[in-house]
């Protein structure tokens, strides 16, 4: 699996952070960006959640840009491998549910991916402990 994530490994109890630049319309509450397990999508999906901030003014057209930085804390449970953005989901303000369909709003990006490991079965060594004076 080297190279498939990037160099990006992470375990168990690490918060991955993903930022995400979108041009939109209607005004957005929660952007979620959504990973599956490349070779098992019976697995969980992970998913990094966030709300957009504007970097833009309104264009004639009503259209803003956006910029939001979603995460996601790796469960205890984590199911190990390769995970791969697999679409982008978002709520608007006026309630509606959406995403972007993979065909349309991720082709032109590059497939962002990242490695999820084991834990180490090691046990921690004391560097130093210090009983503390009140």
């Amino acid at each position: 699996m080297d190279g498939a994530h990037n160099g990006r490994r992470y375990g168990a109890g690490d918060t991955i952070k993903v930022e995400i630049v979108l041009h939109h319309r209607a005004n957005l509450r929660e952007v979620r960006a959504i990973f599956e397990l490349k070779h098992d999508k019976s697995a969980p999906p992970l998913i990094a959640r966030g709300q957009p901030r504007l970097i833009s003014e309104r264009g004639v057209d009503g259209s803003v840009v956006s910029r939001l930085e979603a995460e996601i804390t790796l469960p205890r449970a984590v199911t190990p491998g390769v995970y791969e953005l697999a679409r982008i989901s978002f709520e608007t303000a006026g309630g509606r549910l959406g995403h972007l369909p993979e065909d349309e709003g991720l082709t032109d990006i590059p497939r962002i991916t990242f490695e999820v490991v084991d834990e180490p079965a090691d046990t921690p060594d004391v560097v130093d402990i210090i009983l503390e004076d009140n």
